[in-house]
């Protein structure tokens, strides 16, 4: 036998040589991008909600008669009497109850309205 023979019998009398299960690792990897689509498209969906109510609150806004100049980052007043709409600086307490309230906005500087939730005060245990 030559010495080429030699090293052939030698190779297949060694170990036997197991491929890896890739399907495992493949499996695990999808799992992983899905999970990351899922997330992103999550993420996108809730943007999306959000700029869809930002756009519904200033055309709510818009809808109202706005008698002043109206300046960045100050608290407005929404109200309705009768057919009448309009946006004050004077808060619910200070104008009375004659008037129907429908919330609280300020202008962004990038000339958008945005609501401005009412904070609601907890009573601190005595």
């Amino acid at each position: 036998m030559g010495r080429n023979e030699q090293s052939f019998l030698m190779e297949i009398a060694g170990p036997k040589i197991e491929v890896p299960d890739l399907l495992k690792f493949e499996t695990a990897r999808n799992h992983s991008l899905s999970n990351t689509i899922m997330s992103r498209l999550k993420d996108l969906e809730r943007e999306y909600n959000e700029l869809v109510a930002l756009q519904q609150w200033n055309q709510f806004v818009e809808e109202f008669k706005i008698n002043t100049q109206v300046r960045l980052n100050q608290n407005y007043y929404l109200y309705e009497s009768g057919d009448r709409k309009f946006l004050s600086l004077l808060s619910p307490e200070e104008l009375g109850s004659s008037y129907t309230f429908h919330g609280k906005t300020r202008l962004h500087s990038e000339g958008f309205f945005v609501k401005v939730e009412e904070e609601k005060s907890v009573a601190k245990p005595a």
